[in-house]
Protein backbone atom coordinates (compact mmCIF):
# COMPACT_ATOMS: atom_id res chain seq x y z
CA UNK A 1 0.00 0.00 0.00
CA UNK A 2 2.99 2.65 1.20
CA UNK A 3 4.58 1.62 -2.50
CA UNK A 4 1.17 2.16 -4.70
CA UNK A 5 0.64 5.58 -2.65
CA UNK A 6 4.08 6.63 -3.25
CA UNK A 7 3.73 5.48 -7.30
CA UNK A 8 0.61 7.48 -7.23
CA UNK A 9 2.01 10.76 -6.07
CA UNK A 10 5.12 10.27 -8.52
CA UNK A 11 2.76 10.55 -11.50
CA UNK A 12 0.81 12.70 -10.84
CA UNK A 13 3.72 15.02 -9.64
CA UNK A 14 5.32 14.54 -12.40
CA UNK A 15 2.52 15.48 -15.21
CA UNK A 16 1.83 18.88 -13.19
CA UNK A 17 5.28 19.59 -11.27
CA UNK A 18 8.15 18.11 -12.77
CA UNK A 19 7.46 17.49 -16.17
CA UNK A 20 7.17 21.45 -16.46
CA UNK A 21 10.73 21.87 -14.82
CA UNK A 22 12.25 19.53 -16.82
CA UNK A 23 11.16 20.60 -20.16
CA UNK A 24 11.68 24.22 -19.43
CA UNK A 25 15.17 23.34 -18.11
CA UNK A 26 15.83 20.98 -21.22
CA UNK A 27 14.69 24.11 -23.31
CA UNK A 28 16.72 26.18 -21.99
CA UNK A 29 19.72 24.11 -22.53
CA UNK A 30 18.59 22.83 -25.73
CA UNK A 31 16.28 25.60 -27.31
CA UNK A 32 16.33 25.99 -31.36
CA UNK A 33 16.12 29.21 -33.62
CA UNK A 34 14.45 29.71 -36.20
CA UNK A 35 14.41 32.28 -38.91
CA UNK A 36 11.50 34.47 -39.32
CA UNK A 37 10.86 37.27 -42.57
CA UNK A 38 8.30 39.45 -42.18
CA UNK A 39 8.20 39.83 -46.05
CA UNK A 40 7.28 36.46 -46.48
CA UNK A 41 3.93 36.27 -48.46
CA UNK A 42 2.76 33.32 -49.57
CA UNK A 43 -0.89 32.32 -50.40
CA UNK A 44 -2.94 30.93 -47.60
CA UNK A 45 -6.62 29.60 -47.37
CA UNK A 46 -8.14 29.94 -44.09
CA UNK A 47 -10.44 26.67 -43.84
CA UNK A 48 -13.48 27.42 -41.21
CA UNK A 49 -15.31 24.09 -40.51
CA UNK A 50 -18.95 25.34 -39.69
CA UNK A 51 -22.51 23.55 -38.38
CA UNK A 52 -25.34 26.08 -38.01
CA UNK A 53 -23.45 28.91 -37.24
CA UNK A 54 -25.50 31.70 -38.15
CA UNK A 55 -25.23 33.58 -34.78
CA UNK A 56 -21.55 34.29 -35.77
CA UNK A 57 -20.34 33.82 -39.39
CA UNK A 58 -20.89 37.13 -40.94
CA UNK A 59 -18.67 38.44 -37.96
CA UNK A 60 -16.05 35.31 -38.23
CA UNK A 61 -15.99 36.41 -42.00
CA UNK A 62 -15.57 40.20 -41.65
CA UNK A 63 -12.70 39.59 -39.17
CA UNK A 64 -10.96 37.33 -41.50
CA UNK A 65 -11.37 39.86 -44.59
CA UNK A 66 -9.92 43.14 -42.07
CA UNK A 67 -6.92 40.85 -41.29
CA UNK A 68 -3.90 42.49 -42.08
CA UNK A 69 -2.79 40.33 -45.66
CA UNK A 70 -2.65 40.90 -49.01
CA UNK A 71 -6.37 40.37 -50.18
CA UNK A 72 -5.07 38.76 -53.23
CA UNK A 73 -2.88 36.25 -51.22
CA UNK A 74 -5.54 35.24 -48.85
CA UNK A 75 -8.86 32.84 -49.60
CA UNK A 76 -11.14 32.17 -46.97
CA UNK A 77 -13.08 29.18 -47.00
CA UNK A 78 -15.69 27.30 -45.01
CA UNK A 79 -16.78 24.13 -45.35
CA UNK A 80 -20.32 23.63 -44.05
CA UNK A 81 -22.55 21.49 -42.93
CA UNK A 82 -25.34 24.09 -41.62
CA UNK A 83 -28.62 23.34 -42.06
CA UNK A 84 -29.84 27.01 -40.80
CA UNK A 85 -29.12 29.81 -42.79
CA UNK A 86 -25.17 29.92 -42.78
CA UNK A 87 -24.63 28.81 -46.11
CA UNK A 88 -27.44 31.65 -47.13
CA UNK A 89 -24.84 34.23 -45.11
CA UNK A 90 -21.70 33.10 -46.63
CA UNK A 91 -23.14 33.19 -49.97
CA UNK A 92 -23.58 36.97 -49.67
CA UNK A 93 -20.27 37.71 -48.63
CA UNK A 94 -18.61 35.50 -51.32
CA UNK A 95 -21.15 37.55 -53.93
CA UNK A 96 -19.51 40.69 -52.82
CA UNK A 97 -15.86 39.73 -51.64
CA UNK A 98 -15.16 36.97 -55.23
CA UNK A 99 -12.52 34.68 -55.10
CA UNK A 100 -12.05 35.97 -51.47
CA UNK A 101 -14.67 33.89 -49.49
CA UNK A 102 -15.69 30.40 -50.82
CA UNK A 103 -18.92 28.03 -49.64
CA UNK A 104 -18.23 24.44 -49.84
CA UNK A 105 -21.51 23.51 -48.73
CA UNK A 106 -22.56 19.40 -48.02
CA UNK A 107 -25.97 18.20 -46.93
CA UNK A 108 -24.45 15.66 -45.08
CA UNK A 109 -23.13 15.84 -41.51
CA UNK A 110 -20.05 13.68 -41.28
CA UNK A 111 -18.27 15.67 -38.22
CA UNK A 112 -15.22 18.50 -37.89
CA UNK A 113 -12.58 16.73 -39.23
CA UNK A 114 -13.98 14.56 -42.10
CA UNK A 115 -15.29 18.03 -43.42
CA UNK A 116 -11.60 19.81 -42.71
CA UNK A 117 -10.46 16.63 -44.87
CA UNK A 118 -13.31 17.36 -47.95
CA UNK A 119 -12.09 20.87 -47.91
CA UNK A 120 -8.46 21.20 -48.08
CA UNK A 121 -8.54 19.78 -51.98
CA UNK A 122 -10.40 22.39 -52.67
CA UNK A 123 -7.85 25.22 -51.17
CA UNK A 124 -5.34 27.35 -52.84
CA UNK A 125 -2.75 28.17 -50.65
CA UNK A 126 0.63 26.88 -49.38
CA UNK A 127 -0.01 27.42 -46.30
CA UNK A 128 -3.37 26.28 -44.26
CA UNK A 129 -4.82 28.33 -41.36
CA UNK A 130 -7.35 26.09 -39.44
CA UNK A 131 -10.03 27.67 -37.19
CA UNK A 132 -13.17 27.75 -35.70
CA UNK A 133 -16.09 30.00 -36.75
CA UNK A 134 -16.23 31.37 -33.09
CA UNK A 135 -12.94 31.97 -32.85
CA UNK A 136 -11.43 36.21 -33.74
CA UNK A 137 -8.48 36.83 -34.65
CA UNK A 138 -6.55 39.96 -33.68
CA UNK A 139 -5.40 41.85 -37.21
CA UNK A 140 -1.85 41.03 -37.35
CA UNK A 141 -2.41 37.47 -36.11
CA UNK A 142 -1.93 35.58 -39.30
CA UNK A 143 1.13 38.09 -40.57
CA UNK A 144 2.74 37.15 -37.69
CA UNK A 145 2.20 33.07 -37.81
CA UNK A 146 3.26 32.86 -41.63
CA UNK A 147 6.59 34.84 -41.33
CA UNK A 148 7.42 31.46 -39.56
CA UNK A 149 7.10 29.61 -42.95
CA UNK A 150 9.75 31.60 -44.06
CA UNK A 151 12.39 28.77 -42.20
CA UNK A 152 11.83 25.74 -44.63
CA UNK A 153 12.38 23.89 -41.23
CA UNK A 154 9.39 24.92 -39.38
CA UNK A 155 6.05 22.73 -40.97
CA UNK A 156 3.30 24.18 -38.13
CA UNK A 157 2.69 27.37 -35.96
CA UNK A 158 0.32 27.63 -33.62
CA UNK A 159 -1.56 30.55 -32.08
CA UNK A 160 -2.31 31.51 -28.40
CA UNK A 161 -5.96 31.30 -27.87
CA UNK A 162 -6.91 34.25 -25.21
CA UNK A 163 -10.17 33.34 -23.80
CA UNK A 164 -12.77 35.97 -22.65
CA UNK A 165 -15.17 35.06 -19.85
CA UNK A 166 -18.58 35.18 -19.89
CA UNK A 167 -19.72 37.86 -17.10
CA UNK A 168 -20.04 35.90 -13.29
CA UNK A 169 -18.66 32.68 -15.00
CA UNK A 170 -16.75 30.66 -12.83
CA UNK A 171 -15.36 28.65 -15.18
CA UNK A 172 -14.27 31.10 -17.73
CA UNK A 173 -12.39 32.58 -15.25
CA UNK A 174 -10.78 29.10 -14.00
CA UNK A 175 -10.25 28.01 -17.69
CA UNK A 176 -8.31 30.90 -18.25
CA UNK A 177 -6.22 30.43 -15.20
CA UNK A 178 -5.59 26.89 -16.53
CA UNK A 179 -4.51 28.34 -20.10
CA UNK A 180 -2.22 30.42 -18.36
CA UNK A 181 -0.10 27.44 -16.71
CA UNK A 182 -0.62 25.77 -19.63
CA UNK A 183 0.48 28.56 -21.77
CA UNK A 184 4.39 27.63 -19.43
CA UNK A 185 4.52 24.26 -21.02
CA UNK A 186 3.80 25.68 -24.81
CA UNK A 187 6.08 28.28 -24.87
CA UNK A 188 9.32 25.40 -23.70
CA UNK A 189 7.76 22.63 -25.89
CA UNK A 190 7.93 25.53 -28.43
CA UNK A 191 11.62 26.37 -27.55
CA UNK A 192 12.27 23.10 -28.83
CA UNK A 193 10.62 22.77 -32.28
CA UNK A 194 8.38 20.16 -30.60
CA UNK A 195 4.85 21.62 -29.51
CA UNK A 196 2.79 18.57 -29.79
CA UNK A 197 -0.96 20.01 -30.19
CA UNK A 198 -2.04 23.23 -31.20
CA UNK A 199 -4.56 26.37 -30.55
CA UNK A 200 -7.55 24.75 -32.04
CA UNK A 201 -8.94 28.34 -32.99
CA UNK A 202 -5.84 29.09 -34.57
CA UNK A 203 -3.27 27.40 -36.08
CA UNK A 204 -1.03 26.64 -39.29
CA UNK A 205 0.61 23.97 -41.29
CA UNK A 206 2.48 23.66 -44.81
CA UNK A 207 -0.25 22.39 -47.30
CA UNK A 208 2.15 19.93 -48.53
CA UNK A 209 2.38 18.37 -44.41
CA UNK A 210 -1.61 17.99 -44.15
CA UNK A 211 -2.01 14.15 -43.72
CA UNK A 212 -4.07 13.14 -41.23
CA UNK A 213 -4.81 9.40 -40.27
CA UNK A 214 -8.18 9.32 -41.52
CA UNK A 215 -10.98 11.57 -42.20
CA UNK A 216 -12.32 10.78 -38.54
CA UNK A 217 -9.06 12.53 -36.67
CA UNK A 218 -6.68 14.22 -37.40
CA UNK A 219 -7.18 18.44 -36.39
CA UNK A 220 -5.45 20.57 -33.75
CA UNK A 221 -3.59 17.63 -31.87
CA UNK A 222 -2.85 15.30 -34.58
CA UNK A 223 -1.83 17.30 -37.69
CA UNK A 224 1.22 19.48 -35.46
CA UNK A 225 2.93 16.05 -34.49
CA UNK A 226 2.70 14.68 -37.52
CA UNK A 227 4.65 17.95 -38.86
CA UNK A 228 7.31 16.78 -35.81
CA UNK A 229 7.14 12.88 -36.93
CA UNK A 230 8.37 14.08 -40.86
CA UNK A 231 11.08 15.97 -39.52
CA UNK A 232 10.03 19.55 -39.01
CA UNK A 233 9.58 21.91 -36.60
CA UNK A 234 6.54 22.59 -34.59
CA UNK A 235 5.79 26.31 -32.85
CA UNK A 236 4.36 28.26 -30.85
CA UNK A 237 3.74 32.23 -31.72
CA UNK A 238 2.17 33.87 -28.78
CA UNK A 239 1.78 37.05 -30.34
CA UNK A 240 -0.64 35.57 -32.98
CA UNK A 241 -4.09 35.67 -30.95
CA UNK A 242 -7.68 34.50 -31.25
CA UNK A 243 -10.42 35.16 -28.99
CA UNK A 244 -13.18 33.67 -27.68
CA UNK A 245 -15.66 33.22 -24.92
CA UNK A 246 -14.88 30.39 -22.25
CA UNK A 247 -17.25 27.84 -21.53
CA UNK A 248 -20.36 29.46 -19.23
CA UNK A 249 -21.04 26.87 -16.95
CA UNK A 250 -18.48 23.49 -15.71
CA UNK A 251 -21.27 21.07 -17.03
CA UNK A 252 -20.56 22.80 -20.96
CA UNK A 253 -16.43 22.62 -20.14
CA UNK A 254 -17.18 18.87 -19.31
CA UNK A 255 -18.59 17.76 -22.16
CA UNK A 256 -16.27 19.46 -24.29
CA UNK A 257 -13.15 17.80 -23.10
CA UNK A 258 -14.74 14.07 -22.82
CA UNK A 259 -15.58 14.69 -26.39
CA UNK A 260 -12.02 16.25 -26.89
CA UNK A 261 -9.96 13.30 -24.93
CA UNK A 262 -12.13 10.54 -26.49
CA UNK A 263 -10.91 11.41 -29.82
CA UNK A 264 -7.71 11.94 -28.79
CA UNK A 265 -6.55 8.82 -27.05
CA UNK A 266 -6.56 6.67 -30.16
CA UNK A 267 -5.00 9.13 -32.23
CA UNK A 268 -1.95 9.49 -29.20
CA UNK A 269 -1.09 5.59 -28.95
CA UNK A 270 -1.23 5.67 -32.86
CA UNK A 271 1.38 8.79 -32.87
CA UNK A 272 3.35 7.10 -30.13
CA UNK A 273 4.23 4.33 -32.12
CA UNK A 274 5.13 6.20 -34.95
CA UNK A 275 7.22 8.54 -32.66
CA UNK A 276 8.62 5.41 -31.38
CA UNK A 277 9.75 3.66 -34.89
CA UNK A 278 11.14 7.15 -36.54
CA UNK A 279 13.61 7.45 -33.01
CA UNK A 280 11.40 10.84 -32.17
CA UNK A 281 12.43 10.35 -28.58
CA UNK A 282 11.71 14.09 -27.46
CA UNK A 283 8.37 13.89 -29.04
CA UNK A 284 7.68 10.14 -27.35
CA UNK A 285 8.79 11.46 -24.38
CA UNK A 286 6.06 14.20 -24.60
CA UNK A 287 2.94 12.52 -25.44
CA UNK A 288 3.71 10.04 -22.58
CA UNK A 289 4.19 12.66 -20.21
CA UNK A 290 1.95 15.71 -21.18
CA UNK A 291 -0.67 13.83 -22.49
CA UNK A 292 -1.47 10.02 -22.06
CA UNK A 293 -0.30 10.30 -18.18
CA UNK A 294 -1.83 13.64 -18.10
CA UNK A 295 -5.49 12.50 -18.77
CA UNK A 296 -4.56 9.10 -16.72
CA UNK A 297 -4.02 11.34 -13.61
CA UNK A 298 -7.81 10.90 -13.18
CA UNK A 299 -7.17 7.25 -12.27
CA UNK A 300 -4.38 7.90 -10.32
CA UNK A 301 -6.64 10.88 -8.25
CA UNK A 302 -9.42 8.06 -7.94
CA UNK A 303 -6.80 5.62 -6.61
CA UNK A 304 -4.85 8.15 -4.41
CA UNK A 305 -7.64 9.05 -2.10
CA UNK A 306 -9.07 5.79 -1.02
CA UNK A 307 -5.05 4.43 -0.57
CA UNK A 308 -4.30 8.03 1.36
CA UNK A 309 -7.63 7.43 4.08
CA UNK A 310 -6.26 3.68 4.29
CA UNK A 311 -2.80 4.84 5.15
CA UNK A 312 -4.19 7.99 7.37
CA UNK A 313 -3.79 5.87 10.84
CA UNK A 314 -0.44 5.85 9.96
CA UNK A 315 -0.15 9.86 10.59
CA UNK A 316 2.26 12.02 9.48
CA UNK A 317 2.63 12.37 5.56
CA UNK A 318 -0.34 10.30 4.91
CA UNK A 319 -2.92 11.48 7.45
CA UNK A 320 -1.80 14.90 6.18
CA UNK A 321 -2.43 13.66 2.21
CA UNK A 322 -6.05 11.99 3.30
CA UNK A 323 -7.17 15.32 4.33
CA UNK A 324 -5.82 17.35 2.22
CA UNK A 325 -8.05 16.01 -0.37
CA UNK A 326 -10.63 15.93 1.10
CA UNK A 327 -10.52 19.50 1.59
CA UNK A 328 -9.70 19.67 -1.41
CA UNK A 329 -12.76 17.74 -2.71
CA UNK A 330 -14.90 19.55 0.08
CA UNK A 331 -14.08 22.95 -1.81
CA UNK A 332 -15.34 21.57 -5.29
CA UNK A 333 -18.47 20.44 -4.29
CA UNK A 334 -19.09 23.62 -2.53
CA UNK A 335 -18.26 25.31 -5.92
CA UNK A 336 -20.22 23.07 -8.13
CA UNK A 337 -23.61 23.57 -5.36
CA UNK A 338 -22.82 27.42 -5.55
CA UNK A 339 -22.60 26.85 -9.26
CA UNK A 340 -25.62 25.17 -9.89
CA UNK A 341 -27.90 27.91 -7.40
CA UNK A 342 -27.10 30.63 -9.68
CA UNK A 343 -24.64 32.31 -6.74
CA UNK A 344 -21.25 34.29 -7.24
CA UNK A 345 -18.09 30.73 -7.05
CA UNK A 346 -15.05 32.55 -5.69
CA UNK A 347 -11.94 31.70 -6.33
CA UNK A 348 -11.01 29.40 -3.97
CA UNK A 349 -13.74 27.08 -4.67
CA UNK A 350 -13.60 27.64 -8.65
CA UNK A 351 -9.93 26.35 -9.12
CA UNK A 352 -10.64 23.55 -7.09
CA UNK A 353 -13.94 22.67 -9.46
CA UNK A 354 -12.44 23.37 -12.98
CA UNK A 355 -9.57 20.60 -11.60
CA UNK A 356 -11.82 17.62 -10.49
CA UNK A 357 -14.25 18.97 -13.45
CA UNK A 358 -11.08 18.73 -16.01
CA UNK A 359 -10.39 15.25 -14.61
CA UNK A 360 -13.62 13.60 -14.55
CA UNK A 361 -13.93 14.44 -18.27
CA UNK A 362 -10.54 12.95 -18.41
CA UNK A 363 -12.15 9.77 -16.80
CA UNK A 364 -15.11 9.84 -19.13
CA UNK A 365 -13.40 10.37 -22.03
CA UNK A 366 -11.12 7.28 -21.35
CA UNK A 367 -13.67 5.03 -20.54
CA UNK A 368 -16.16 6.05 -23.59
CA UNK A 369 -13.04 5.24 -25.88
CA UNK A 370 -12.76 2.17 -23.81
CA UNK A 371 -16.06 1.21 -24.48
CA UNK A 372 -15.89 2.02 -28.44
CA UNK A 373 -18.06 4.81 -28.14
CA UNK A 374 -17.68 7.87 -30.39
CA UNK A 375 -18.52 11.34 -28.17
CA UNK A 376 -19.70 13.59 -30.56
CA UNK A 377 -20.43 17.25 -30.65
CA UNK A 378 -23.85 18.49 -30.78
CA UNK A 379 -24.85 22.46 -30.82
CA UNK A 380 -27.01 23.26 -28.40
CA UNK A 381 -30.14 25.41 -29.04
CA UNK A 382 -30.11 29.12 -28.26
CA UNK A 383 -31.04 29.40 -24.19
CA UNK A 384 -31.18 25.39 -23.85
CA UNK A 385 -30.27 24.06 -20.52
Amino acid sequence: MTVLFWSLCALIAWSYLLYPVVLSLLAAVAGRRFEQDESFEPMVSIVIPAYNEEAVIVAKLDNALALDYPPGKLEILVASESNDRTDGLVSERARANPGRVVLLGSTVRRGKVANLHRAVPATRGEILVFTDANAMFRRDALRKMVRWFADPGVGSVSGRLALRAPSGSASGRSEGFYWDVEMRVKKASSALGSLPGANGSLFAIRRSLYRPISDRRGDDFELPIRTIIDGYASILEPDAVSEEYASPRYRDEFRRKVRIINWMIVSAFILLGEAVRTRRWLLAWQIVSHKLNRWAGAVWLGLLLPVSLLLAPRGGIYLLAGMGQVIFYALAAAGLVLERLGAHVPKVLAIPLYFVVVNAASLMGILTCALGHEVTWHKRPEGAS
